[in-house]
């Protein structure tokens, strides 16, 4: 009678250990692309609220007329850019959110620009920008779902915001942000 000494293959031992090892790197690296990805989406909002003020500031710069950029023509080609601009011909954010771009509710000639629809993190982000302080005035305040989101004033800021008073007025949900040029 032969005896075989030479084995083949791995035992079950063995395999569960390697797999226990792939899911390890593999959760470590979920979490870690996660996280760059809500990193990069505050980038890219930083990016898109950047590009509207510098816009608006180059056209207001080379037209004569100012009241000319409240025109929906021209804030919808001029201004936003196209990526912001959904099927419907609202504006939405990277974070697919809801944003606004008007002249002030009260009749000023302020250049409003609103962005909703954020969680306390980026709301904190967008107030402590360094721009910021470029401002007439910025306000925080809750707006639900439904609402409009030029509803509501908030807590208002002029200049720059540090992190933790923006951390007092952002809360866990449904921000809106407004800049007032």
């Amino acid at each position: 009678m032969r005896i075989w000494s030479e084995q083949k293959g791995r035992s079950m031992i063995e395999m569960l250990g390697v797999l226990a090892i792939i899911g390890v790197l593999s959760t470590g690296g979920i979490a870690g692309y996660t996280k760059a990805m809500a990193s990069y989406r505050a980038k890219k909002l930083a990016d898109q609220v950047q590009l509207v003020v510098s816009n608006y500031i180059t056209f207001t710069e080379t037209s004569n007329n100012r009241n000319e950029m409240f025109n929906e023509k021209v804030i919808n080609h001029i201004l936003l850019p196209p990526e912001m601009i959904n099927e419907k011909g609202e504006c939405v954010h990277a974070l697919h959110g809801r944003c606004q771009i008007s002249r002030n509710s009260d009749g000023s000639d302020d250049f409003v620009v609103r962005f909703g629809d954020l969680d306390r993190d980026i709301c904190v982000y967008l107030l402590t920008l360094p721009y910021n302080g470029y401002t007439k005035l910025m306000t925080v305040n809750k707006v639900g779902e439904n609402t409009v989101l030029s509803s509501g004033w908030g807590t208002r800021f002029t200049g720059v915001v540090t992190t933790s008073e923006a951390a007092k007025y952002c809360v866990d949900e449904q921000n809106a942000v407004r800049w007032h040029f």
